[in-house]
């Protein structure tokens, strides 16, 4: 397993709030393109994606409070896998998705989580890498700071 934290094929965004809502309530969200994201670390001459690896998605400021989180699939893969989003599985927001279906995968608002300190939100790649799949991952976040 490997850990990306690059950006190749796709744009991750900094530790910040969304400008709208008076800086309270956003909502992050990133494409994944995974044919875009393949082709972007073979022009780098980067290591290729592979089961178990994860990316690096959005970064969480500190004093934030994550209400829930989601994958949606907007293209199907014609690989059959599946994909975690979140911190790990013990804080999953998408467990599982999986990457040939569309729809969403996500929590409901019942188990949010407060990050005191500024965090990570990973995509883990669980049983294959995909090829071609689209999906759109997001997360609703509340800045609990003053």
């Amino acid at each position: 397993m490997a850990a990306y934290t690059d950006t190749l094929g796709f744009y991750k965004g900094s530790a910040g709030y969304d400008s709208r809502a008076n800086n309270c309530v956003s909502r992050l969200d990133m494409k994944l393109d995974f044919a875009k994201i393949i082709a972007a670390r073979l022009a780098a001459a980067a290591v290729a994606l592979a089961a178990t690896d994860t990316l690096v998605t959005f970064q969480v400021p500190a004093g934030s409070l994550v209400l829930g989180g989601g994958i949606e699939v907007t293209t199907v893969e014609t690989v059959n896998t599946t994909a975690t989003l979140g911190l790990g599985t013990a804080s999953a927001y998408a467990a599982a998705a999986p990457l040939n279906a569309l729809g969403h995968t996500a929590v409901a608002l019942a188990a949010p989580v407060f990050y005191a300190t500024a965090a990570t939100v990973i995509l883990t790649l669980n049983t294959a890498a995909p090829t071609n799949a689209v999906v759109r991952a997001y997360l609703l976040v509340v800045n609990c700071n003053g």
